[in-house]
């Protein structure tokens, strides 16, 4: 494969090569070791497994981040009650800590109260909430409050977590989920909760992967869309509000490359134009299609305000985008400045975000956005009640602010 031409597609060759080379070298062995499980056919991904940009940040639904050193350990900060910071305390930390049991991993997803981690050998590790439904995958229901390794999947290239359940994606294109199953998020067919992975039925040759709140969507490698789960707002993207047990094919979209599921149930869609399409629950103006009425959509319309885009986040009612150019456009809910624009006020079309450039990766939380720039720093606006903006304060901020500690 040939990467140069892969990232000049992505629109920030020189930042993401600088970084994945220069910054993080188990990202740079991982990118050569898989990257001919993707290939670039015009204007589509194929076969099978994004890694585009593998995340290197993530954003928790109940405030906490964790992220990853060029050295391939994890650091998080903000709420523990049940382990989630992978630290070996519950105790909530307000500048970023090493978390224990893992290394050499390449990429991260964050759920409701849990972490999952993804080592360079394609082996999937997980700590805090698994209570109950399992969404650690180790065929236990105890919470973890240092990484622990799931079981069921190996070979896996990406991975992303709802509320309280987690999906992989495996380097054959196959899904494997675990985790709370009860409204058929886990695609296989059942309501019951899965303790180990098991794989995800309706779906192959899949590229990319999202988890909502009790949601999982798959990007097909010709760019189709397909989703499972709740759709009481219609997240699905399937012209109707029908829930599904298996992976359905959704509406108004084709040639996605990314794709991303908020806890608020609503879905976003990157397509490979650039272009931003979103579904679902739209009372804020989270779907960004400037629309004078908030009801819900359920099939994919075009968001306004941003062209050019390679990345893509949401957050409980708002989105994120990052531009070619290195800038974040946010929209929806701005309560506590998650927007990132100076000020408290919603946004229904996507602007343009202060005190961010050069960023190379975006991360949404409940109300609440991380950047990672170019650089390795990382930046953060909106709540920051329980310290996980890691800027040693628990104060909001309305434009984005330098983590410390890491």
């Amino acid at each position: 494969m040939d990467r140069r031409k892969f990232l000049k597609f992505a629109g920030i060759a020189g930042a993401v090569e600088s970084f994945f080379g220069n910054l993080h070298p188990a990202l740079a062995q991982t990118w050569q070791k898989l990257g001919s499980i993707v290939t670039i056919k015009g204007p589509r991904l194929t076969p099978r497994g994004t890694l585009r940009k593998l995340p290197t940040i993530a954003c928790g639904d109940n405030y906490h981040i964790a992220t990853l050193r060029s050295d391939g350990l994890v650091f998080s900060s903000g709420t523990n009650t049940k382990g989630q910071l992978g630290d070996n305390t519950t105790v909530a930390k307000s500048t970023f800590v090493q978390a224990t049991g893992i290394s050499n991993a390449v990429a991260l997803a964050c759920g409701l109260d849990f972490t999952i981690a993804l080592r360079a050998d394609g082996l999937v590790f997980g700590c805090g909430y698994n209570s109950s439904s399992g969404p650690i995958g180790d065929n236990t229901t105890l919470d973890r409050s240092t990484f622990v390794q799931g079981i069921g999947v190996s070979r896996v290239v990406a991975i992303s977590c709802g509320s309280h359940h987690t999906a992989a994606l495996r380097s054959d294109g196959l899904v494997f989920t675990s985790g709370s199953g009860g409204t058929g998020q886990l695609a296989n067919n059942t309501i019951v909760d899965q303790h180990t992975f098991v794989q995800a039925i309706g779906v192959s040759n899949a590229a990319a992967i999202a988890c909502g709140r009790n949601t999982t969507a798959a990007i097909r490698s010709d760019g189709l869309v397909f989703a499972c789960g709740d759709n009481a707002g219609g997240q699905l993207g399937v012209n109707s509000t029908a829930s599904k047990l298996t992976f359905t094919q959704a509406v108004g979209i084709s040639n996605a490359v990314t794709i991303g599921i908020s806890v608020g149930n609503f879905t976003v869609a990157l397509r490979s134009d650039g272009l931003v399409f979103a579904c679902g629950v739209n009372s804020k103006g989270q779907l960004g299609d400037n629309s004078a009425s908030t009801a819900s959509k359920s099939t994919f319309v075009q968001a306004l305000g941003i062209s050019n885009a390679v990345a893509i986040a949401c957050g409980y009612d708002h989105a994120a985008a990052l531009r070619a150019d290195g800038l974040v456009f946010t929209c929806g809910y701005n309560n506590k400045g998650q927007l990132g624009i100076n000020s408290t006020v919603n946004k229904s079309s996507y602007v343009q975000a202060s005190g961010i450039s050069n960023a190379v990766a975006i991360a949404c939380g409940k109300d609440y956005t991380i950047a990672l720039r170019a650089d390795g720093l990382i930046f953060g606006c909106g709540n920051n009640a329980n310290g996980q903006l890691s800027i040693n304060s628990t104060t909001d901020k309305s434009t984005f602010v330098q983590a410390t500690g890491i």
